[in-house]
């Protein structure tokens, strides 16, 4: 089939392809032109649907121009008058009548219905169902004329040939469920122009299923057919529809269990086009027989959208989210303050700790959900310090300083591992703070995405809140204390206020070590002077090296909250600063039992550091394991350790080689730096060993322990 290329000059489009030339109608360029600039964010389509092959098909897949929704391609089903238009799912992506399915897509029917000088709008698109014999060439049967509007590409043709239901019947898209978006009313009750499938009862642009296929859904009158909206959602003027804007649609298909039926879900309008925040919309549900759609009982349907034109025409443009049975996702947000739930209108002191939690979530699908971007809208006034990614398989993820910069500046970060049924939860949390503030300042919800190769979804929104500003500000006297661990660490400081006086009996603070350990909260004392504060920091929720203390002040009668002071208690460690190179041995035998001296090439280098305050003991054990050879050939011999007067032999069993007693004059023991020819890591070889060309080999493993045995 040839790539068609629209080469656009005012409102006339001519369209090329192999075959030349083809008749020039009028266009919706603008309206084309406007629904690309602004689409949401949704999917890549070429690889899930292809335009349907009827030699009339006017319908193709374009890219969108929209930069804030990367990556999106829009079906562009009709573009002028008389037109029709199809797009079908291919084989591997059908709708699976046996299965829940939930679909999400944005339409657009152009702006005629409010741009009045541009003609009036038609007529509109549906989404079908369908098991034609040939699904992918399935049309209305024109009879030779051109595309009558009414049919939107798969109802009936009712005109002065087909004046029965049972004729209109069979002229639709057999075996087929509709789901219409009709933007021009069909009332002309005379003439033969097939335009009277809303005479009755319908008063303005409408939403409304049936099937195209079966005589049940139209009702002839003298003259003319009705057909029979199901389900239908009414709106009361053009506006309703062809207003310029995007639509969202999410439809949820639920087979019915113990029985033949299902039932179909619509939900029109459930989502702000420009911010894509979920809003109420409009909903309608009608049972649908699976049969009348798949008489072989295949359990699965072809589906896509069609779109036709008479007289008047219409951009119809759509864009998908989620694809039936693909993927089928959620997503949330949170934000707490303070260690509380922010909700719509609460006010937030500056300088206040936040957290956001984004989860996003796997619910069901054929795919995994993959190259998942996940688009964080973080409030403004806030900043993002630190952040991690919790796995459903539970594995974790720390964000890196590129990503917290990212999420700053408002740029997505990409999700490590894909969603599915075995690893179905992302988890984001991210801590930062509350700016600063002079004045109270007003902060907007935020509306973050998470966007897949197969399918994107919204979250939750972050309510919106006020920042209040603060005049408290904590300072601490010390910005860094070296513990040992035996006693709690104080730590003092004094808090001021720029606008009032500080009244001690008001003011409280909060402690938090290494940002995952809470302290008790610490009331200032009414009898010190005033803002002074001392805070004790208990010794057994100290880590071995730097811990990281953060104190805030908060006034507990106005909730106004300091800034953050930050101090670093350092708890000292015990641990090898060394442990490199190796120890060599050179012998010649002499039948007789000797101890041999480490070789000159030995570069075996211990040394271990003990910065705990005030010195304390520790020892030193290792385990050795047999001298063999490449062969595995055992050494009649052993490694030991020589110490003073004392030596130790070396095997599997760990053993006491060195015992240091307490010293606070050095924090730096040099094991082997004191090793004499004779003292240190020696050889003794039985008076049997045998002379051997090959090397014989040994592993030793040294521990450290931080007490006396």
């Amino acid at each position: 089939m040839s790539r068609k290329v629209w080469l656009v000059v005012g409102a006339l489009a001519l369209v090329w392809g192999l075959g030349g030339v083809q008749t020039a109608h009028a266009t919706d360029g603008t309206d084309l032109t406007n629904g690309l600039n602004t689409v949401p964010q949704g999917l890549e389509l070429s690889k899930y649907f292809q335009p349907g092959t009827s030699s009339n098909n006017q319908a193709h897949v374009v890219d969108g121009t929209n930069l804030a929704s990367p990556d999106t391609q829009v079906v562009e089903l009709t573009t002028g008058s008389p037109q029709v238009g199809s797009i079908w799912s291919f084989p591997s992506f059908k709708f699976r009548l046996n299965e829940k399915q939930v679909a999400s897509m944005w339409l657009n029917f152009g702006s005629k219905g409010v741009n009045t000088g541009q003609g009036t709008p038609g007529d509109g698109m549906a989404l079908v169902l369908q098991n034609a014999q040939s699904p992918y060439t399935a049309t209305p049967n024109f009879g030779g004329h051109e595309p009558y509007g009414e049919t939107l590409g798969v109802w009936g043709v009712a005109n002065q040939n087909n004046m029965t239901t049972d004729a209109v019947a069979k002229t639709a898209i057999q075996n087929s469920w509709a789901l219409e978006f009709d933007t021009f009313m069909n009332q002309s009750t005379t003439g033969s122009d097939a335009s009277s499938f809303d005479a009755y009862g319908l008063y303005g642009p409408h939403i409304a299923s049936n099937y195209p296929a079966q005589s049940g859904s139209y009702t002839a009158k003298s003259g003319y057919i009705l057909l029979n909206h199901l389900g239908a959602i009414k709106g009361t003027n053009n506006n309703f529809l062809a207003d310029g804007m995007w639509h969202h649609l999410t439809l949820v298909y639920t087979p019915q269990s113990g029985s033949t039926s299902a039932k179909m879900s619509y939900t029109f309008n459930d989502k702000n086009p420009t911010t894509g925040a979920s809003q109420t919309g409009k909903t309608q549900s009608v049972n649908i027989d699976p049969a009348i759609i798949d008489p072989a009982n295949t359990g699965q349907a072809v589906w896509g959208f069609t779109g036709s034109t008479g007289a008047n025409s219409e951009a119809n443009m759509v864009a998908f989210e989620e694809i039936p049975g693909l993927v089928n996702a959620s997503a949330t947000a949170s934000l707490a303050a303070n260690g509380k739930d922010v909700t719509t209108g609460d006010k937030i002191s500056a300088h206040s700790p936040v957290t956001l939690t984004y989860n996003a979530n796997y619910e069901s699908g054929s795919e995994t959900w993959s190259d998942i971007q996940a688009n964080l809208k973080i409030p403004k006034g806030v900043t993002i310090t630190k952040g991690t990614i919790d796995y459903g398989d539970n594995e974790s993820t720390t964000l890196g300083a590129v990503d917290i910069d990212n999420i700053n500046q408002g740029k997505g970060i990409t999700l490590a591992k894909g969603l599915d049924q075995s690893n179905s939860t992302a988890k984001i949390t991210l801590k930062g703070t509350v700016n600063d503030v002079t004045k109270s300042t007003y902060v907007s919800s935020t509306l973050s995405s998470f966007k897949g190769s197969n399918a994107v979804v919204q979250a939750t929104t972050i309510p919106s809140f006020t920042i209040v500003p603060s005049t408290l500000h904590l300072a601490t006297d010390q910005s860094s204390i070296s513990a040992d661990g035996t006693k709690p660490v104080d730590v003092t400081g004094t808090v001021t206020d720029t606008a009032n006086a500080v009244n001690n009996s008001n003011l409280v603070i909060h402690g938090t070590l290494n940002d995952s350990t809470d302290l008790d909260d610490t009331d200032l004392s009414t009898s010190d002077a005033a803002g002074k504060f001392s805070v004790a920091v208990p010794a057994d929720k100290l880590q071995s090296g730097a811990n990281i203390l953060d104190l805030t002040a908060e006034d507990k009668t106005t909730g106004a909250l300091s800034n953050v002071g930050e101090v670093i208690i350092t708890l000292g460690e015990l641990k090898f600063k060394t442990v490199t190179g190796n120890v060599n041995y050179q012998a010649q035998l002499t039948g007789a039992q000797q101890l041999v001296s480490r070789a000159g090439s030995s570069d075996l280098s211990i040394v271990v550091e003990d910065t705990r305050t005030g010195g304390n003991p520790w020892y030193l054990t290792a385990t050795a394991s047999p001298l063999v050879d490449k062969n595995g050939n055992q050494l009649a011999g052993n490694l030991v350790y020589v110490n003073g007067n004392q030596t130790t032999t070396l095997s599997n069993t760990a053993a006491t080689v060195l015992t240091h007693a307490a010293d606070s004059s050095s924090p730096t023991t040099d094991v082997t730096g004191d090793w004499s020819a004779k003292q240190g890591l020696l050889l003794d070889l039985d008076a049997d060993a045998m002379q051997s060309k090959e090397n014989y080999t040994s592993g030793i493993n040294w521990t450290l322990t931080n007490s006396v045995q």
